[in-house]
Order: C-alpha cells, then sequence, then structure tokens
C-alpha cells in the first residue's frame, strides 16, 4: 500500500474518532436502532388542514295545493267525480296534476270511500296547450280499463274534466289525448258518457261527461 493511502485512511479515522466525540460531547445519544423523534414545530411549518368540501343541502321545493278530481258513489250508488285536494312539489305544472290523477287515490282517501278506475302502466309524458286546446301525451293507456264499459269512461272524465275545471290559471275548454307511440303521436278515440260521439281523434269537453257530475240540488223543490 502506498504511502499516501495510508495517510488518507489516518485521517478519515481521525476525522470520524474527533466527530463521534462531538456528537457524545452534545448529548446526541447514538442509538443502535432508529426511533421516532417528537418536535413540536411553529404553526408556520406545520401541514395545512385538509380542507373538504361538502356538497350543499338542496332547499326543500316549495309545495302547493291544487284539485283533481277522484270518483265516489252516490247515494244512488251511481259514480260521480268528487274533487280532492294535493299537495305537490314543482311548479304546479298541467304534467304533475294529470300525473296525480292518473296515480289514484291515498290510502286516507281510500278509507274516505274516494276510488279511481286506473291503474298502473300509463303515463302522462307531456301536454301542449294552444287556443283552450290541451293536448295530453299518454306513453301508452295500459293504466286505462281495457273495454267499454262505466269505468273506462269514468278515467277518461277524471282526466279531461280535471284538465277543464280544476287546472287553475289555465284557459282550457277542451281536450284531445294523444299516445306516443312509434311513429309519433297518434290521436285516439276518447269514450264519452253524454252527447254524441266525437269524430275520430276530435277533442272532448268535459260537457261529455255530465253524468259523472254532481248534480246541484234543486233549491226550489
Amino acid at each position: 500500500m502506498s504511502e499516501s493511502c495510508r495517510m488518507t485512511r489516518v485521517v478519515c479515522f481521525m476525522v470520524s474518532a474527533v466527530s463521534l466525540g462531538i456528537l457524545a460531547g452534545c448529548g446526541i445519544p447514538l442509538d443502535d436502532q432508529a426511533r421516532d423523534l417528537v418536535i413540536d414545530l411553529p404553526d408556520a411549518l406545520l401541514p395545512a388542514e385538509s380542507t373538504t368540501t361538502e356538497e350543499p343541502i338542496p332547499p326543500a321545493l316549495a309545495t302547493e295545493t291544487v284539485q283533481i278530481y277522484l270518483a265516489r258513489a252516490d247515494q244512488d250508488d251511481r259514480m260521480v267525480l268528487h274533487p280532492v285536494d294535493r299537495e305537490i312539489q314543482g311548479d304546479g305544472s298541467i304534467n304533475v296534476i294529470l300525473a296525480e290523477v292518473l296515480a289514484g287515490p291515498s290510502l286516507i282517501e281510500q278509507e274516505a270511500e274516494l276510488v279511481s278506475p286506473f291503474a298502473e302502466g300509463s303515463t302522462v309524458v307531456g301536454t301542449v296547450l294552444q287556443d283552450g286546446l290541451l293536448e295530453i301525451h299518454l306513453d301508452s293507456l295500459e293504466g286505462f280499463p281495457q273495454d267499454d264499459s262505466t269505468g273506462n269512461r269514468l278515467a277518461f272524465a277524471m282526466l279531461v274534466c280535471t284538465a277543464v275545471d280544476l287546472v287553475v290559471g289555465a284557459e282550457i275548454d277542451r281536450v284531445a289525448i294523444l299516445l306516443d307511440g312509434e311513429t309519433g303521436l297518434e290521436p285516439i278515440n276518447a269514450p264519452v258518457s253524454d252527447g254524441e260521439p266525437p269524430v275520430e281523434g276530435f277533442p272532448v269537453t268535459c260537457e261529455n261527461y255530465v253524468s259523472f257530475l254532481v248534480s246541484e240540488p234543486d233549491l226550489g223543490a
């Protein structure tokens, strides 16, 4: 080994010895294994707290009271239309109101002997109001009674007369019901209980269902 190499090793040994002495003198323990250091850092050096953004809770939708027609048997066991109040959420649009007709009576309304001929299977998919004519667009007629019966005519009476008599703020005097099929909107012939049957595809009015309306008492009798 050369003289320069020996001198380098001696110098390295002396530096190491001096370093160990300094560390020992400063009181820093030399452990065989690593250990955690607990240090109180100044606030400026602490990591920033996480800021988790919570989704805002949407405000409760406003409700309003509307009226729809359901049905009940009168003293002569004749089915007649009967207006009921409904609390609905939303803007009180014609679509929402007519959807309540198709939904039928609530449990409380059933206890009050209110009924509906509708079953599940029909949905109002749109309405168009122009010059007093309301078009009601349905996705199917599966929710209607599938025969030429009093129940079938009563179902159309509830839908038509609710639109004509009970929708507040809309000037509706006649109703056309259209089926939204594969080839587009197709008008259907609404069965009526009173008056002449309409021409195929023509609209109907609540006057076509007067036999389902409650007669006004004759005060002069």
